[in-house]
């Protein structure tokens, strides 16, 4: 998982993010995606466009790895809740 965090670290600073803008990305694309119903990158991109990214900021590999690890986040938090306390 930690390998997945650099990549997508090191595509975002590519693109021009500085280390503190990478969770707002992150918060915002997340909110993108569940206001979209299906996750469409380009619904995506336009919703991040009118927050005021630059409309190239997303592209399929990093919105990819985005999902994944929300979705990898959300299991987590699952079996940590659904496993007993002992």
């Amino acid at each position: 998982m930690e390998q997945i965090v650099d990549v997508l670290l090191s595509r975002l600073s590519q693109k021009g993010l500085s280390p503190e803008e990478v969770p707002w990305l992150i918060r915002d694309v997340l909110n993108a995606v569940c206001g979209a119903g299906e996750p469409a990158m380009d619904v995506v991109n336009r919703r991040l466009a009118i927050l005021g990214w630059n409309e190239e900021i997303l592209d399929g590999v990093t919105f990819d790895l985005i999902v994944y690890l929300a979705e990898k986040r959300g299991e987590n938090r699952a079996e940590y809740r659904t496993e007993p306390p002992f």
